[in-house]
């Protein structure tokens, strides 16, 4: 985590001062670089989302639509996940970007064998950063519409084995029920991987929508029916 240091004229006259102040940049600096994903996790803001049914261990929950902040990356899972992280935490900290906020979770998507699709919402978007931020690049800033995700809470590190589990239980869990899985599964981190395996957590989802209004009615139709069936059993 990044610290402002205050030094006093004194000490910096005595060279003490200026040592130290030396000593704790180039640790936050290495603390960057081993840990680049904390600095995505150090607020405490988090993406709007409703849940709007259960089933056994899963919750059905409704999103909002907003901004986020999307990276894509090769390689295994972990490694992705960190060089995809790293950029993420660059571009938020970046110089000149005081005001731009990362909101959890971070969510990783595999688009292809070995390649990584990183997203991270950025609520309260100023107006005129959004109209100027890169649309293409290894950082891109685009819009999220609203989705409805089938999300379960798993313990452990993100495996693949874990994330297949994961799904399995999710499909089974809403099996024959109003939700139909309609996109691939994604992986969603509200905090850092701890040390300790048995101490992390992590969330799957699968991307859901209703099966009557899937099958009957016109996709505009169907998100607006959708969006007020959600409305109702929040009341």
């Amino acid at each position: 985590m990044s610290a402002t240091n205050t030094v006093s004229f004194a000490g910096r006259a005595s060279g003490a001062g200026l040592v130290g102040d030396v000593i704790t940049r180039l640790g936050d600096r290495l603390r960057r670089a081993i840990d680049p994903g904390r600095l995505l996790f150090r607020g405490n803001d988090t993406a709007a989302e409703t849940v709007v049914a259960r089933h056994g261990p899963v919750e059905v929950r409704a999103t909002s639509a907003g901004w986020v902040l999307e990276t894509c990356v090769k390689g295994e899972l972990e490694p992705a996940r960190a060089k995809g992280m790293r950029r993420l935490a660059n571009f938020v900290n970046g110089r000149g970007r005081a005001c731009l906020r990362a909101a959890r979770p971070l969510v990783q998507t595999q688009e292809a064998a070995g390649r990584w699709r990183l997203r991270v919402a950025v609520p309260g978007l100023d107006s005129s950063f959004a109209a100027t931020a890169p649309r293409n690049g290894k950082v891109r800033l685009r819009t999220l519409e609203p989705e409805t995700l089938a999300v379960i809470r798993v313990s452990g590190r993100p495996t693949p084995l874990s994330i297949h589990h994961a799904e399995t239980a999710i499909r089974q869990a809403i099996a024959g029920s109003l939700w139909e899985p309609m996109g691939p599964v994604v992986v969603r981190l509200h905090a850092l991987p701890a040390i300790l395996p048995f101490l992390s957590r992590y969330e799957v989802a699968l991307p859901v929508t209703d099966r009557a209004y899937a099958a009957e009615m016109p996709e505009w139709v169907r998100h607006v029916v959708h969006h007020q069936a959600v409305a109702q059993r929040v009341q």
